[in-house]
């Protein structure tokens, strides 16, 4: 693209709006400016906001969309707003998931901040949303609603084990041990308690009993003041006793000590209590400094008492269950590596997975494993369970990932193969957010594996029933108020308009709203449907809250986008039309307007072109015809060629430039021509300059009024044409 002088500020840095789900980037590049005389008209031009008539259009609002970070540094992006607009909305600082931590606690720091320097300059506020089902902190949310424990009426009663790794069956994970150059570690098979594996640790001579220690770390702290019960089997070379104890590892404190129990060379059952004395018990350990000699240790479980029978058993909740009987691979690539299920090569002779790695490589350059559906739950613990074996001795390793840039989730211990089959049980806690893969990270291991039986799961107690829809629909309805009245003290009554319900409706089916049952797998996953919960009432709700704590001069709008689409010829439009009329006929709702987005692009199909300016305009004259005040939200502009691909920014041409300069204009004068002036709030252009290759809403277009460093473009002259009715 050709570029051009006419800065607009003499300071170039700056910041640009980039999605329509508001994320702002603030790198970009500058070319070097060419073909200048072909610019040099746009030198004449003055402010925007200079160009809107106030005598014909006393309520209009000019306004831009801003990273509210960028206009608090008071540089090129402050300036900017300051000089050609009257009015601001935030990207991102007023939406609930900036100001809703994952405990429910509200920082509106930023929103103050933003008022204040809004006040300060002159411009209003446009309130960008207090209720969307997208930037949601769904794990708050999900939190409220979650099934709750329901409390036991018989006796006591246990909760499932602490020690998750008990019987050593697949390995000794988990556990590990210090001290007086004692050893330990699996046992073989046939050496356990009931013929497997157990744990076994050698003492060579008696010491204090902490100078020998066998120590595992649970997943999370004991409770303070609970009972908890120890189970286990063991037997020595040697006739003794030895103690347990829970252990705060900061500093190594004790937090309970078991009694001790006696060793004997037969197998023995032992079951102790311990109440939890101290903060972040954590650790469990077999103190046995004092036995010279071996011990066997094997089934071991600590859980805890509750005398109430408050307890439940853990039931096993499945992600995946395979014993690869349908004859279906798992997915995989990488390093040439093959993956097929082979009858006869499961345990037992049933089918079973084969995987075949050439060659030993990174880990993770030869990976299988399972997308899901639904993102799995961050913070809790799954569980893998298999049998596998290979032929060779060697490892692989597993873990979950969030695909979106390959991010980690978290890793599971080391998964030994051995020529023989192992049933093996490891675990590991999801540690982020849209977690919706599982992987086997195989490419250090080069030969054959061959697994089956194969499941992930995590546990929930049995002790819980779900929430009905009433209950559900009692907390977040207190939850929705608790945030407007948040938001409204934040704003301290200086923001007087907003967005109280974004993007309700449905595109599929337009007269219906949104819903979790109808939105795709990832957009069910990552959002938050209010009002698959609320009802069809929600924005009732929002509007008697906004307006109970910002007051009743509130103007609220109801803001959408693909109102002036083509495909359905203007169908969303009457739609949200349909459902404003349906929210105010309990004659209490009060709607004071409709905002529509307007993310368009110029078509070089002429014909198409064509279409989209007729329904922009049937979309005005719907609007005009609803009585309510009408709000172009979020404008910008790209292009597509006849072929309907978007041009970028790099391959546009001047005459391209023009021609989008049109239709800005166009756009612009039909809201003045057809929207009465009773009900024009105003135009908000959504990104002031063009957006960056590295963007994530309508990347390396040229949707800006201005380049990315900041010159004028050929759009601008026709923004501000439009604004003065040429």
């Amino acid at each position: 693209m050709k570029q051009y002088y006419k800065i607009l500020l003499a300071i170039i840095v700056g910041a640009v709006l980039v999605s329509c789900a508001d994320e702002f980037k603030t790198d970009f590049s500058a070319d070097k400016p060419e073909n200048i005389a072909k610019y040099e008209y746009l030198d004449a031009y003055e402010a925007l906001k200079t160009y809107v008539d106030r005598n014909a259009h006393p309520n209009f609002k000019l306004g831009t969309g801003i990273t509210v970070s960028d206009f608090l540094n008071k540089d090129l992006i402050y300036s900017l707003a300051c000089s050609n607009f009257d009015e601001l909305t935030a990207g991102n600082a007023m939406k609930y998931s900036s100001c809703v931590g994952d405990d429910g606690t509200m920082d509106f720091s930023q929103v103050i901040k933003f008022v204040d320097a809004a006040k300060g300059a002159g411009l209003s506020i446009y309130g960008h949303t207090l209720l969307w089902h997208a930037q949601q902190n769904n794990k708050y949310l999900n939190s409220l609603i979650a099934d709750r424990e329901v409390p036991g009426t018989g006796g006591p009663s246990l909760e499932a084990s602490v020690i998750t790794n008990s019987d050593f069956e697949s390995g000794s994970d988990g556990w590990g041990g210090w001290g007086n150059n004692s050893t330990n570690g699996r046992t073989n098979e046939g050496e356990g308690f009931d013929g497997g594996h157990a744990f076994v640790f050698t003492n060579p001579s008696a010491v204090n009993p902490w100078e020998a220690q066998i120590a595992y770390n649970v997943a999370a702290a004991l409770e303070v003041g609970s009972t908890y019960v120890l189970n286990f089997k063991v037997k020595g070379t040697q006739s003794g006793s030895i103690t347990a104890s829970l252990q705060n590892p900061d500093g190594y404190k004790g937090c309970g000590d078991f009694p001790a129990f006696e060793i004997t060379p037969e197998w023995k059952e032992q079951t102790l209590e311990v109440v939890v004395t101290g903060e972040n018990a954590i650790r469990f350990l077999f103190n046995y400094g004092t036995y010279a000699g071996t011990i066997y240790i094997d089934d071991i479980t600590l859980r805890r008492l509750n005398p109430d029978g408050s307890g439940s058993v853990m039931i096993k909740k499945y992600v995946v269950q395979n014993d690869f009987e349908d004859g279906e691979a798992i997915m995989g690539w990488g390093n040439g590596s093959t993956r097929q299920v082979v009858d006869g090569k499961g345990y037992n002779q049933t089918k079973g997975l084969e995987i075949v790695n050439p060659s030993a490589v990174n880990s993770w350059e030869a990976q299988a494993g399972y997308d899901f559906s639904e993102a799995l739950i961050e913070g809790e613990t799954y569980y893998l369970n298999l049998k596998i074996k290979g032929n060779a001795e060697g490892s692989v390793g597993a873990s979950f990932q969030n695909p979106d840039g390959y991010q980690g989730r978290g890793d599971f211990p080391a998964i030994a193969i051995t020529t023989d089959w192992q049933d093996v049980t490891v675990q590991a806690k999801v540690t982020g957010d849209g977690t919706t893969r599982f992987l086997f990270n195989l490419g250090g291991y080069a030969g054959t594996i061959w697994m089956d039986d194969l499941s992930l799961y995590r546990e929930e107690s049995s002790n819980t029933i779900p929430l009905t829809d009433e209950e559900k629909k009692e907390i977040l309805t207190d939850a929705l108020e608790t945030w407007v009245k948040g938001m409204m003290e934040a704003c301290d009554g200086y923001v007087k308009s907003w967005d109280v319900v974004n993007e309700p409706m449905s595109d599929a089916n337009t007269s219906e709203l949104k819903s979790a049952a109808t939105a795709s797998a990832e957009e069910a996953r990552s959002n938050f449907y209010w009002q698959d919960y609320l009802g069809k009432d929600y924005a009732r709700q929002a509007i008697k809250f906004a307006r109970q704590y910002g007051g009743d001069d509130l103007k609220l709008f109801i803001n959408d986008y693909n109102l002036e689409a083509t495909y359905n010829n203007n169908a969303k439009c009457d739609g949200l039309i349909k459902m404003v009329e349906y929210w105010e006929s309990d004659g209490v709702t009060k709607i004071d307007g409709i905002g529509t987005q307007m993310h368009v692009s110029y078509n070089m199909d002429a014909e198409k072109q064509k279409k989209q300016e007729d329904c922009i305009v049937k979309m005005y004259e719907l609007l005009a015809a609803s009585g309510k005040l009408v709000k172009v939200s979020e404008l910008d502009m790209g292009i597509l060629d006849a072929e309907g691909n978007a041009i970028k920014t790099v391959d546009l041409t001047y005459e391209q430039q023009l021609q989008m300069s049109e239709f800005y204009k166009f756009i612009i004068k039909k809201y003045f021509e057809i929207i009465p002036v009773n009900q024009q709030y105003g135009i908000t252009h959504w990104s002031p300059a063009d957006s960056p290759e590295n963007s994530h809403w309508r990347k390396g277009e040229p949707i800006g009024l201005w380049s990315l460093n900041y010159n004028r473009k050929p759009v601008y002259a026709g923004y501000a044409d439009g604004l003065a009715g040429k």
